[in-house]
């Protein structure tokens, strides 16, 4: 039987370093390139609350020089070797790449290692990167339409666990941060026993694992391991009891709806049953929110709804963006309705087939890059221990039926809780006022 392009597997081994670091080796010789992950398991929600921020901060500060690397030149090095770089942080993870030609591995995990050494932050570093931080705040959230909308959910949502804030975190915690401060956030999360360092893409395994033993293997394991690390996060939560609305008058054009509903987990059977649930009703123009309420009804100008999967929860969110003259409670009745049609049984299987193929043509697509596996396999491994969910996820989601839609629905939407932000014009609360 001729093979398919869906049956190909990624191929990888599993190592651990004495000092705990995890290694995951994805060889793929495709392109004269190798990817570098290194996965940090340390998010926003591993701050303490006096300390909101310090997860993305730390993100910065990671390329403001190490024990042997002055301050700046981490970008210099990198692109004089032809490697490109970039970092993310999360709720759950702090995750750093690089992409470096093939005969520039050993360098590329030289560079990547001396970041995990030793704490070699300075005060002037942490100076410069606390305003980079809090000028990226200004941009991104304080001065965007609508750019507010996390940091008002987060506490909303949640009220007494690490996800009650925004991964940005608080500028005033942000300011106070001292040198002292950081350094103790260093030394207890970016240690190896609480990283995952994945290599994907042309390298010999041996040679590879060689290199890793090389660079990473004497740097120094953490004061906590991750069992401690784990039970140092304190996590409780339950579910929104009711409905809980707010109104925020914003620089913004066109009033925005915002809604969110707590579901379970990312990895967990229902996760996978909403995340087909939000394509179908939300991906593609002929979805049914896009088809309803953009083109039928001309309603609103944008629609959409997603799963948001955290290691602890999960959150299933919906937003429209309203044209003029048209009231926020009729566009939130109309979404209400196609909703209550997935709970009561009104998905098709055309539709459900339609969001399986095009699962199926994304996890092909995800798959294609070395950048994108080593994210996957480091994800994998660092939450669930199981990198081998790269290759077996699909079959989860292809094992979804019209039933799973239903019953999940139900359970989660159907009289459930929800936060529900309304974005207005600051020019409509002024003639509130003067009326």
């Amino acid at each position: 039987m001729q093979e398919t392009i869906t049956d190909k597997q990624v191929i990888f081994s599993e190592h651990t370093l004495k000092n705990g670091l995890k290694i995951i080796l994805a060889p793929d010789n495709s392109i004269p390139a190798v990817a570098v992950n290194l996965c940090y398991h340390v998010g926003s929600k591993n701050e303490d609350k006096d300390k909101r921020g310090y997860a993305h901060l730390f993100e910065h500060l990671m390329f403001e020089g190490s024990k042997n690397i002055p301050p700046g030149d981490y970008d210099r090095l990198s692109l004089q070797a032809g490697c490109e770089n970039n970092a993310y942080t999360t709720e759950d993870k702090t995750n750093y790449y690089l992409l470096t030609p093939s005969h520039q591995l050993e360098f590329g995990l030289w560079l990547e290692s001396d970041r995990m050494l030793e704490f070699s932050v300075t005060e002037e570093s942490l100076r410069v990167q606390k305003g980079v931080v809090i000028e990226e705040k200004k941009q991104v959230f304080d001065n965007r339409p609508y750019g507010s909308v996390s940091l008002k959910f987060a506490p909303l949502l949640f009220d007494n666990n690490g996800y009650s804030w925004d991964t940005i975190g608080n500028v005033n915690d942000i300011k106070k941060a001292a040198l002292a401060d950081v350094k103790e956030f260093y030394e207890k999360y970016y240690v190896p026993n609480n990283a995952v360092l994945t290599l994907a893409g042309d390298f010999e395994p041996e040679e590879a694992l060689r290199l890793t033993e090389k660079y990473f293997g004497p740097v120094s394991s953490g004061k906590y391991d991750q069992d401690e690390l784990k039970k140092r996060v304190s996590f409780t939560d339950k579910p929104i009891a009711k409905e809980i609305r707010k109104v925020i008058y914003d620089d913004v054009q066109l009033p925005g709806l915002f809604g969110a509903y707590k579901i379970p987990e990312e990895n967990s059977d229902e996760f996978f049953v909403f995340d087909i649930l939000t394509d179908i009703l939300s991906t593609g123009e002929s979805s049914r929110l896009y088809n309803e309420l953009v083109y039928k009804k001309q309603m609103v100008s944008d629609i959409g709804c997603w799963v948001e999967g955290r290691e602890l929860t999960g959150l299933l969110h919906y937003y429209a963006i309203l044209l003029p003259g048209v009231r926020i409670d009729e566009v939130q009745n109309e979404i209400d309705r196609i909703f209550n049609d997935a709970v009561e049984g009104k998905i098709t299987e055309r539709e459900l087939t339609k969001i399986k193929n095009r699962i199926e043509t994304r996890n092909i697509y995800r798959l294609q890059t070395n950048l994108s596996k080593a994210d996957m396999l480091s994800h994998f491994k660092t939450f669930y221990n199981t990198p081998g969910m790269i290759n077996s996820n699909l079959s989860r989601y292809m094992s979804v039926t019209l039933d799973d839609i239903q019953n999940a629905a139900k359970k989660y939407l159907s009289g459930s809780g929800r936060v529900i932000l309304e974005y207005l014009p600051k020019e409509e609360k002024n003639k509130f006022s003067k009326n």
